[in-house]
């Protein structure tokens, strides 16, 4: 007979890792399409303008959004300010468009868990939609974090000086190696869950 905890540990993760795709992938493509429509051509020659997840996955961002709640990211969609009419404000709409609609959805398909619960009568169902909904909304919140290759990174050097933004990159390896340790130890993490608790309950 097969171990009822054990069925519902493997569940509980096939549903973080789905919603690892989704959410990664939703985030990605968000990126692509918002830096598209602000003129620039770059993401799409790329082949990041799509929902295929594979274009979106990268491994250990991947992993670290599993396994520790949402700190995590895709591949990097490579856009260029160049591309914009108003540099500045195309760079920051891009910057902030995937993390505002990512945190809008997500806040939605969590509190439509119950609802779920009531039309499907699958508690499955239920946990699904708070997962996902709770999962992404925690890495729109991670992705303000000022460390490439999140959106932050983008924001920061959005609107900082030229020179600053030289100085800022230097960092870019320590500030990589601060934020990986901060998660694995749990940190960011609970930052997360103590900002998600107080906005969503």
């Amino acid at each position: 007979m097969i171990n009822s905890g054990l069925v519902s540990t493997l569940i509980s993760y096939g549903m973080l890792i789905v919603c690892g795709f989704i959410v990664i992938t939703i985030h990605g493509f968000l990126t692509a399409l918002t830096s598209s429509l602000l003129g620039d051509d770059i993401p799409k020659r790329n082949g990041m303008l799509t929902l295929n997840p594979v274009k979106h996955f990268e491994p250990i961002g991947f992993i670290l959004f599993v396994i520790f709640n949402s700190c995590g990211w895709g591949q990097p969609v490579r856009t260029s300010n160049y591309n914009y009419k108003n540099r500045k404000a195309g760079a920051v709409i891009t910057a902030l468009a995937p993390v505002v609609i990512g945190f809008v959805y997500g806040f939605a398909v969590l509190k439509a868990y119950p609802l779920a619960y009531k039309i499907t009568g699958n508690p499955y169902v239920s946990s699904f939609c708070y997962t996902l909904g709770y999962r992404a909304m925690g890495f729109a919140v991670f992705n303000l974090i000022p460390v490439y290759p999140l959106n932050g990174h983008k924001l920061l050097t959005a609107v900082l000086s030229p020179n600053n933004v030289l100085k800022y990159n230097q960092m870019e390896k320590i500030l990589q190696y601060i934020l990986v340790f901060a998660v694995l130890f749990g940190l960011v993490g609970d930052v997360i869950n103590f900002i998600l608790l107080h906005i969503a309950g």
